[in-house]
């Protein structure tokens, strides 16, 4: 985005990584700066989850939010010669040796590791939790058998699965994934369980209405792109563009989910 953005607005964007405390050094240190439009923040799911967490005193009300570009579905995965063939299988599995079944996350209080702790919520399923610093670990961590499965993007599976490493059981969404489409979704089996990842920008609190308008036309226009269109459709993400007014009452109602959501999830995971 910020290559396709750039061209837009006349001057360079430069990316600059900043992780940590799932994304609430970076939200903290963006809200920070001046509101001047020329630092803007990646704006995750996490934005509305770090406040929750205790991580940060920052959600979405705090900034300044300028457009949502995308969404991904979680997947659940297991290794490709896993005895499980079937999403119904791999939970039968978990109700019956509870803790058992070793379940790969991208780290504590990432989106994909509550979306675990949904699917145990959900279904009755318990497993036992193995935190890495990152999908890409983790989705590794399977494919090696040093764990027995793990929820991450679509995006982010569909190359392993597609290269027969691993072997996708369930998709946390309403309808199927474009790039996965033979793999059915937990709402059509009967469990309406999953959060979706979801990706846009923000600003410091306080930015100027025309600052806020000139970086969502550069971030509109680039998201029209060709570029952008093949990016999402390789990538397992759905391509969805919501202005500031439209993506701030999205990220509040987000915020309230994971703040109704958030505190039986640790009362579940700390009972295990």
């Amino acid at each position: 985005m910020a290559s396709l953005a750039e061209g837009q607005i006349g001057v360079p964007i430069v990316c600059e990584n900043k992780p940590g405390a799932s994304g609430a050094l970076a939200f903290s240190y963006v809200a920070r700066r001046s509101a001047d439009g020329y630092t803007i923040g990646h704006a995750p799911v996490e934005i509305a989850i770090v406040r929750s967490l205790g991580y940060a005193d920052i959600g979405p009300s705090d900034v300044s939010l300028i457009c949502l570009v995308s969404k991904t579905a979680p997947a659940l995965v297991v290794q490709a010669d896993s005895p499980w063939q079937s999403f119904q299988e791999f939970i039968e599995a978990a109700r019956e040796g509870a803790g058992r079944i070793v379940m790969a996350n991208s780290g504590i209080g990432s989106i994909w590791h509550f979306n675990i702790l949904l699917m145990e919520q959900g279904t009755g399923a318990r497993f036992t939790h193995l935190p890495y610093g990152g999908s890409t670990p983790a989705l590794v961590s399977v494919i090696g058998g040093h764990a027995d499965a793990a929820v991450a993007g679509v995006g982010e599976v569909v190359s392993h699965v597609k290269a027969g490493k691993l072997r996708a059981l369930a998709v946390f969404d309403e309808t199927r994934s474009g790039v996965l489409s033979e793999v059915p979704t937990t709402h059509e089996m009967g469990f309406p369980i999953g959060a979706p990842a979801w990706s846009g920008f923000f600003g410091p609190g306080g930015m100027a209405e025309q600052r806020v308008t000139l970086l969502a036309k550069a971030f509109k226009t680039a998201f029209g792109t060709s570029e952008w269109a093949k990016l999402c459709r390789e990538r397992g993400m759905e391509a969805l563009f919501l202005d500031k007014d439209e993506f701030g009452a999205f990220a509040m109602d987000q915020q309230r989910f994971f703040e109704s959501e958030i505190p039986k999830l640790v009362r579940l995971e700390s009972s295990e």
